[in-house]
């Protein structure tokens, strides 16, 4: 980045604080990508690691592949929801309406989680734990499992629903965040930024140094006031960017820096791959995605394929845990295959979610959008042409 074009950015947003955004086709597919890794992440998922009492991981059947697979994959699936996050902080910072009402927000939040929620809930109860209900599932139906340290409650049902738990609470304090964020002057929001990543670091090493490994996993992986930190970092992102003052870093050197702090990652305690040792490079990256998106640079991850991904990556990942747990169950609980078999496995797999995906995308998360998140007006009034949606996100 050379200083001049630092100070024309700094002298010229690149977009004003209202109106019309460019879509982010480059952070929706990377948000593809994500899902994507996520499914291949949980495949690694062992008895003692959820309450489902079954071993994904057997399906190989050789230990020594079994292992390098867990250590390929093991820690970036920390990544990928420590990226959600920040994203989803962006996203709606980006997207805010003009003269919105927070009782309109929080409407278009509910009627975006909870229809979708609720139909996964429902397909996990059966195929996850294969019970209609226990005292430990009843947090879940509500969203409010986070709460609690009890590992059997947050993943309990459709486990993966424990991040749409945090997001519920982020949702919740989103307005208020955004008024007081949009009060910090835009010369200090890279402070503002920066305290964030330090907040983040003290309360890792603060759980590091006082809790045990299970209340790690709860405090610093599940606890939603410590993971709404990623998401105001999200919200300060999106206003570094619409006021022009991000860095300009490309694509390339923010994937190769997130792949640092991912190997670095794999040599600190596992609590610091939550979040902290990643969390400057997932900043980066996505500012870099969305940078491409802004200036119109060409990317592999605007094709039409990935796109599609990333705007059922929200359906996707809400059913992909209940579709590899039940295949599983289906053929057979102890099978186990060399490379070739697993591979098998896992492409059907995965083609089953993605189909899962694209119908509760179509049919359940769209028309509830549609049905329910704005209030009717009468008959005969106008509806305003609605600013532009940020496409497959939000």
């Amino acid at each position: 980045m050379t200083e001049t074009r630092s100070e024309q950015q700094q002298q010229q947003p690149l977009v004003g604080t209202e109106g019309r955004r460019p879509p982010l086709l480059s952070l929706t597919g990377m948000r593809g990508v994500a899902s994507v890794i996520v499914f291949l992440c949980h495949i690694m998922i062992l008895a003692d690691d959820l309450p489902y009492d079954i071993d994904l991981l057997h399906i190989f059947e050789d230990a020594e592949l079994r292992e390098n697979y867990r250590y390929a994959v093991g820690f970036i699936g920390y990544t990928c929801v420590s990226f959600f996050f920040v994203t989803s902080g962006f996203i709606l910072t980006w997207a805010q309406r003009a003269k919105d009402t927070r009782a309109r927000f929080w409407r278009r939040r509910f009627f975006k989680i909870f229809p979708l929620h609720l139909v996964t809930y429902a397909i996990g109860l059966v195929v996850l734990t294969g019970s209609m209900s226990s005292a430990a599932d009843i947090p879940a139906v509500f969203l409010v499992q986070n709460w609690t340290p009890d590992l059997r409650v947050i993943f309990s049902a459709n486990g993966p629903s424990w991040s749409i738990s945090a997001e519920l609470f982020f949702y919740a304090l989103f307005p208020l965040l955004l008024a007081w964020i949009t009060k910090i002057r835009e010369n200090r929001l890279v402070l503002w930024l920066i305290g964030t990543g330090v907040a983040l670091l003290a309360v890792t090493v603060f759980s590091h140094l006082t809790l045990s490994v299970a209340h790690q996993i709860w405090f610093s992986y599940v606890f939603p006031p410590v993971r709404i930190l990623e998401f105001i970092a999200g919200i300060i992102l999106a206003r570094l960017i619409i006021s022009g003052r991000w860095i300009t870093l490309g694509m390339g050197p923010a994937a190769l820096i997130l792949l640092a702090s991912c190997v670095v990652a794999r040599a600190l305690p596992e609590v610091y791959a939550f979040a902290a040792a990643t969390f400057v490079p997932v900043v980066l990256i996505v500012g870099a995605a969305i940078r491409d998106d802004v200036e119109g640079i060409r990317s592999p991850l605007r094709s039409r394929f990935l796109v599609w991904l990333g705007d059922l990556s929200f359906a996707f990942y809400l059913v992909h845990l209940s579709v590899l747990v039940g295949a599983r169950k289906l053929v057979g609980t102890e099978q186990s295959w060399g490379v070739a078999g697993a591979a098998l496995f896992i492409v059907i797999t995965y083609a089953v979610t993605l189909l899962c995906a694209w119908v509760l995308h179509t049919y359940v998360e769209n028309p509830a959008m549609r049905r329910w998140s704005s209030p009717r007006r009468p008959a005969g009034e106008k509806t305003a042409a609605p600013p532009q949606a940020v496409r497959g996100t939000e």
